[in-house]
């Protein structure tokens, strides 16, 4: 059976967003810190336009799927 090849770059925003998801709930609810990795995710592809770098919805969409990872460990606790 083969596994599926992420990119490096996909890998770490899925990283990203279970650790941001971690930090956040330590503070706030479980749905507010799945906001908090979305408005990060956002804001630094952003930044990454904003500096010349390319906007990547795809970017966005592994660094929340981090986040609900996170959200899902979280409840299985």
């Amino acid at each position: 059976m083969n596994l599926p090849m992420f990119e490096k770059d996909k890998a770490n925003h899925a990283i990203y967003g279970v650790v941001i998801y971690g930090l956040s709930s330590i503070l706030i609810t479980p749905v507010f810190s799945l906001i908090a990795v979305f408005i990060t995710a956002v804001a630094k592809e952003l930044y990454d336009n904003y500096n010349g770098k390319r906007f990547s919805y795809g970017d966005i969409m592994a660094t929340q799927a981090g986040g609900i990872i996170g959200f899902l460990i979280s409840i299985i606790n």
